[in-house]
């Protein structure tokens, strides 16, 4: 079953019944609308031949529906009836699909945060009714049928008619909305009412940067990350020429590195870049956008019970993630004052940078500078990790509760894709570091148990070390309350 309509142009009036009456039962928003009815103006007095043809337009239900394909989120897709719907559930506003529309049927409606179009009432079709447009019209002008149904009263119509679609040369997809007589469907492909689909910039980006970077500079990066962190174990085996007893003799114990709260803070914002990554990776979901192709989306959005279930819970677990992550971080940080400390560059860290590539592949002997509770490797992937999380975490939202016109939550998508990917090279280097070098690992433990082994720190954070050890000094030479001197 393929839904279709037919107009006969001859007997419409242009009294907007069929307007007034989409939007009464869409309560579609100012300035919006899912149908139209445009005028045209052609001949002229001179030549006694002035007439007057009305348009109907909506959407014409394409076969090849373009404005499918660059839907970010996937939110219009065509049904089993070859109905385009826009889901409102998914649907987030970016008006990207808009300019892909041949017929300018599409039209972001700000009150509501979602983009508006005809659907032939598909819902009310399904209860055994007809478009609102096609009862209410005074003219009888609208029919409604079955093109697939060669006896049924539509299709025998548009033979007794010669009625046709609306195409061009340039542009055909496949269009299921026909229109009679020949002579006022010439009138209206005059007024040029057809234009090229057009991808937007946003399509544009995405295809031409952002889903490379994603699919091939990320994977790469992590690939290369991995290998050379192998590469140094390799390099450094056997490098150590103590003897073991004298290297489990300098092993004085541990020091306290993490409290229990920020470990869980840890492992909290790891689980969820991977739910995060996950479910927003398959609400990528058109062709234009699909990081893996569109079978990855569905498989994703089966697991999760349907599509609107996963927009669902990838939006619920984002503003859990916010909620857990940022007041906790601000306690634990006094404000986030420490933390700004701790990730302050100094003049050590800049040279540890230009050193550390020379240490790490073997050439010349340097000495790297001593460094603070979190060498400069660190500090600059927590300063990019808290930049990158609150860039996400602002873009989701404008996202997810429609903040702005179409073109800001257009750019909100960019951004929000951006710096995921931008972070997951982030995060290749974080594990590198701290799961695949073996010399970094105690401080991967540390933020596991809470302690660090303390060759470990007087190696890497001597600074820190010595802090520590003031700190202790300071305290112990402090005389307890109401103990007097000898």
């Amino acid at each position: 079953m393929r839904y279709g309509m037919m107009i006969e142009l001859d007997k419409c009036v242009g009294c907007l019944a069929c307007v007034s009456a989409c939007k009464e039962r869409w309560d579609s928003g100012p300035g919006v609308a899912r149908d139209w009815v445009a005028t045209f103006e052609h001949g002229s007095r001179e030549k006694n031949n002035l007439g007057v043809t009305f348009y109907p337009g909506l959407c014409m239900q394409c076969e090849d529906h373009p404005c499918t394909l660059d839907c970010p989120t996937g939110a219009t897709y065509a049904d089993e009836n070859g109905v385009v719907i826009v889901d409102p559930e998914i649907c987030i506003g970016c008006g990207n699909c808009v300019t892909m529309c041949p017929y300018g049927a599409r039209t972001p409606d700000p009150s509501k945060g979602i983009v508006e179009k005809c659907n032939l009432c598909a819902p009310y079709v399904a209860n055994g009714g007809q478009p609102a447009c096609v009862t209410t019209c005074l003219a009888e002008c609208r029919h409604f049928g079955d093109l697939d149904d060669p006896n049924g009263s539509l299709m025998q119509l548009i033979q007794k008619r010669g009625a046709k679609t609306l195409t061009t040369p340039q542009v055909d997809v496949g269009p299921k909305v026909y229109y009679a007589p020949e002579s006022h469907r010439q009138q209206i492909l005059a007024q040029g009412v057809i234009r090229e689909p057009t991808p937007t910039w946003l399509t544009k980006v995405w295809q031409g940067v952002t889903r490379p970077v994603a699919q091939l500079g990320v994977p790469a990066f992590a690939v290369i990350a991995g290998a050379g962190g192998l590469l140094m174990n390799l390099r450094h085996r056997g490098e150590n020429k103590q003897p073991q007893s004298q290297v489990e003799s300098e092993a004085t114990g541990t020091l306290p590195r993490h409290r229990f709260g920020m470990r869980f803070l840890h492992w909290f914002n790891a689980l969820s870049w991977v739910l995060l990554l996950l479910t927003g990776t398959a609400l990528m979901a058109a062709p234009s956008f699909a990081l893996f192709g569109v079978g990855f989306p569905k498989a994703i959005s089966t697991v999760f019970g349907g599509t609107s279930n996963l927009i669902l819970f990838h939006v619920l677990w984002g503003l859990l993630w916010t909620a857990v992550i940022i007041p906790p971080f601000l306690f634990f940080k006094r404000g986030g004052i420490e933390a700004l400390r701790e990730v302050m560059l100094t003049r050590d860290d800049i040279r540890w940078f230009m050193l550390k590539p020379l240490v790490m592949l073997g050439i010349g002997n340097h000495q790297l500078p001593p460094q603070d509770k979190y060498n400069a490797g660190q500090k600059v992937f927590a300063v990019s990790a808290l930049v990158g999380t609150a860039t996400i975490i602002g873009t989701g939202l404008v996202m997810t509760f429609h903040l702005g016109s179409s073109h800001v939550v257009a750019a909100a998508i960019l951004v929000h894709k951006l710096a995921v990917g931008l972070a997951l090279v982030g995060v290749a280097v974080h594990i590198t570091m701290a799961a695949i070098m073996k010399e970094e690992r105690p401080a991967l433990m540390s933020m596991i148990k809470g302690d660090i082994d303390r060759r470990h720190a007087e190696h890497h954070s001597s600074k820190w070390v010595e802090e520590l050890a003031h700190e202790s000094a300071a305290e112990s030479s402090v005389e307890p309350v109401g103990e007097k001197k000898s």
